[in-house]
């Protein structure tokens, strides 16, 4: 079964190419890290890699990329496949961006009961952090 889960919508204080511009590149979200629960960081501009206390290993890797648009990640682990999470921006005036984050994934019914939730909520909490980032 197919889920897929999607963030609030936040609000950036920053021009959507330069938003982009960071989403983009895996490398610069080493500095948000700092600010999550996020150990043993590992990126490069295409992909990156962490571990989340209480959920594990994860890697993922770029496989889109749409100009000022969307950026696309896939988990980069063999043994799972078909999960997948966009960065969409949409420019909202001088300096104002939209940013949603969605996922989706193949899952059991029984499992999606119970990530449904916490997916949303990390999701939420990336939004978060990157307001708080763009708020200076």
């Amino acid at each position: 079964m197919e889920i897929k889960v999607e963030s609030r919508i936040g609000v950036l204080n920053q021009v959507e190419e330069c938003v982009y511009a960071f989403v983009s590149d895996c490398n610069n979200f080493n500095s948000l890290a700092d600010r999550a629960p996020v150990r043993e960081w590992v990126s490069d501009r295409d992909s990156c890699s962490f571990s989340v206390e209480g959920i594990g290993h994860l890697a993922f890797r770029v496989v889109n990329r749409d100009p000022s648009k969307t950026v696309k990640f896939a988990i980069d682990n063999p043994q799972v496949e078909n999960i997948f999470l966009w960065i969409q921006l949409k420019n909202e005036g001088l300096n104002s961006t939209r940013i949603k984050l969605t996922t989706k994934m193949d899952v059991n019914p029984m499992l999606k009961m119970f990530i449904s939730k916490p997916l949303r909520q990390a999701l939420d909490t990336i939004v978060d952090t990157l307001e708080q980032y763009y708020s200076h």
